[in-house]
């Protein structure tokens, strides 16, 4: 049998690089970040890769949440299948469900930002200078995404790893300057990659699927709940 292989959204692969650390009992096959725009595309992506892994692979893990149902469907195969418990990214961010919770029971209404959303440009002024205007124009650009924005309060970047992040704060708090909402950061950490990477992959923070079973929206339900309200760097 081969490593341990992940199947990640490339928009976290920088903090899965720098967690790694090139230890070659892993392997990490990344999948492009556009398939959150899609997610209805992104179950026979995930699928196929899977699939191209379970011959070999020791463990087959995702990095991904539910991603807005794009993973239900998936099928385990005879390795089964380990999947982290949220609904997307800011979970995994933030190292666990615990601290996921617990910062959105303070704060529901903030929308988060990471160094990989910000650089695939998928922050919301980006999204208004790129997709929206040329689909609608600029002011009516602006005006789709205040809408999307109009339930939050403040924008927030989560600080994870060694990467200079001054670009990504000014980014970040031209986005909140923009939309009228106030810029903060929080500090992430490696906690829950480290675990998807190495193996810790038990309690509340983790589902395990049996060789054969399948991936649904129920398995997630209880993050889910809190995560439909949330936003906030979602797919």
């Amino acid at each position: 049998m081969s490593a341990r292989v992940v199947i990640a959204c490339r928009v976290m692969q920088e903090e899965l690089t720098e967690t790694l650390n090139g230890d070659p009992r892993v392997e990490v096959v990344y999948l492009d970040q556009a398939l959150h725009r899609t997610p209805q595309k992104m179950a026979a992506l995930v699928q196929e890769q899977i699939d191209k892994a379970a011959g070999s692979a020791s463990e087959i893990v995702l990095s991904y949440g539910l991603c807005s149902n794009g993973i239900a469907g998936v099928v385990a195969r005879e390795q089964g299948l380990v999947i982290p418990r949220c609904h997307d990214c800011i979970a995994l961010l933030m190292g666990s469900l615990t601290e996921y919770k617990k910062r959105f029971e303070e704060r529901p209404g903030t929308y988060y930002l990471s160094r990989g959303w910000l650089a695939e440009k998928k922050d919301p002024l980006s999204i208004v200078e790129g997709e929206y205007t040329e689909r609608v124009g600029r002011e009516a650009a602006i005006w789709v995404m205040q809408e999307e924005l109009k339930h939050y309060t403040h924008i927030s970047l989560i600080r994870c790893g060694k990467t200079e992040m001054g670009p990504f704060i000014e980014r970040t708090r031209q986005n909140a300057e923009f939309f009228g909402k106030e810029y903060e950061e929080i500090q992430g950490n490696f906690d829950f990659f480290e675990r998807i990477l190495f193996g810790a992959c038990e309690g509340e923070d983790f589902l395990v699927v049996p060789p054969g079973g399948v991936i649904t929206q129920e398995m997630f339900m209880s993050e889910c709940t809190i995560a439909a309200v949330e936003g906030g760097a979602t797919e």
